[in-house]
């Protein structure tokens, strides 16, 4: 894949399909590694961005003004992850509905998009459509249970993600029919 829009969607998907594996087979254990680690990185990349305003010798404009303050966000950030992962872990679900209807969005338009080309497009808008109606449930979170709700965001994620690097491929596989046939 040379265009660089598509390897994100395909790192994205990679990502999305391990989480979901993550969050159904071990949903309490999950959603808190989640929360640490995010924590952790957060936390030592914002120490790293104040530690380099203080080793750096020349200082430029804003930007190094920005990187503390970057700093300090993220440090201040990782700090809350790290010491309150029980009520962050209380919205995942709500921020991982909202990562899967930007994604399906995408995919909506990438099947639309390739509705004029003629084949392959509708299986992509219907999957696209019904991972949309996955992630509203998700951001509306009617369950009662965390648990049960990492678990079916387990779910969509694996879904979205599997449904997201199978419409790369198809894209692919379409538009190297049509170099050949245009040939």
């Amino acid at each position: 894949m040379k265009n660089p829009f598509q390897k994100i969607m395909l790192v994205t998907s990679i990502v999305y399909m391990a989480l979901g594996l993550l969050l159904i087979l071990w949903p309490d254990q999950a959603r808190q590694v989640i929360c640490y680690l995010l924590g952790a990185a957060a936390l030592l990349y914002g120490g790293f961005r104040i530690a380099d305003f203080f080793v750096r010798k020349q200082h430029t404009s804003g930007d190094v003004q920005i990187g503390v303050a970057l700093g300090i966000a993220l440090a201040v950030i990782g700090l809350f992850l790290l010491f309150k992962a029980d009520a962050v872990v209380a919205v995942l679900a709500a921020v991982i509905g909202v990562a899967v209807i930007i994604d399906s969005i995408l995919r909506l338009q990438i099947a639309l998009n390739l509705r004029p080309l003629g084949s392959g497009w509708l299986p992509l808008f219907i999957t696209a459509l019904f991972t949309l109606a996955f992630g509203i449930l998700l951001l509306f979170n009617p369950f009662s249970a965390v648990r049960v709700a990492n678990i079916v965001a387990g779910s969509c994620l694996l879904v979205d993600g599997a449904f997201t690097l199978w419409s790369l491929l198809r894209t692919k596989n379409i538009r190297e029919k049509r170099t050949i046939t245009l040939k």
